[in-house]
């Protein structure tokens, strides 16, 4: 099973803040960062959160929706838990440690309240004591099997043959500009006006 994409639900008034996120991850063994002025709660953030996650840049897609915006919330939907008037809407994306990031979370805030879960992939319905179970056996399949590590890149530098093509380029458009200006001045002197003395 993978949380590629899941979410919680429960009432707005008990998510969690990131900071009592960050110190019940650490229980688990785990050191988290989010982006200075993170906020769980906040309505307005649709997209990635960065976070560095022991020592490694990573992040996850996050959400705070209402009940109504949710968009499972049609007649043909399946049966989502009645539970909470909120989702936290979770992706993972690209990377073991996204998952990883996620799973942790998720976790954190299934044990600080009485959240459920809904795990899309496989259309599965979660009580919040089964929440935590796939969010433990998660963390504990990635401890198992690690993905290597990405390196950060560096600042990419600028190639010795880049750099001879850029000058090269700046000395033939200079000399352009210098011939332009050499056959102006030329012109300008060739067909001047002739005063009649």
């Amino acid at each position: 099973m993978s949380l590629a994409e899941s979410d919680l639900f429960l009432d707005f008034s008990a998510v969690p803040a990131a900071d009592a996120i960050v110190r019940k991850i650490s229980e688990y063994g785990h050191a988290i960062a989010f982006p200075a002025g993170f906020d769980t709660t906040d309505k307005a953030h649709s997209g990635w959160v960065p976070a560095l996650l022991n020592g490694v840049d990573t992040g996850f897609d996050y959400a705070v929706l209402s009940r109504e915006q949710y968009p499972g919330n049609d007649p043909e939907a399946p049966d989502y838990p009645e539970h909470g008037d909120t989702t936290l809407a979770f992706a993972a994306r690209g990377h073991q440690s996204s998952i990883l990031a996620m799973a942790l979370v998720q976790r954190a805030i299934c044990e600080l309240t009485d959240a459920q879960g809904w795990w899309q992939e496989g259309g599965e319905r979660l009580g919040n004591a089964d929440m935590i179970k796939f969010c433990a056996a998660t963390i504990k399949a990635i401890e198992a099997n690690p993905a290597p590590v990405v390196p950060r890149r560096k600042a990419s530098r600028v190639s010795a043959e880049d750099k001879r093509f850029a000058i090269k380029t700046l000395i033939i458009f200079g000399s352009v500009l210098v011939g332009i200006y050499v056959l102006s001045a030329l012109a300008g002197y060739l067909f001047a006006p002739r005063t009649a003395h």
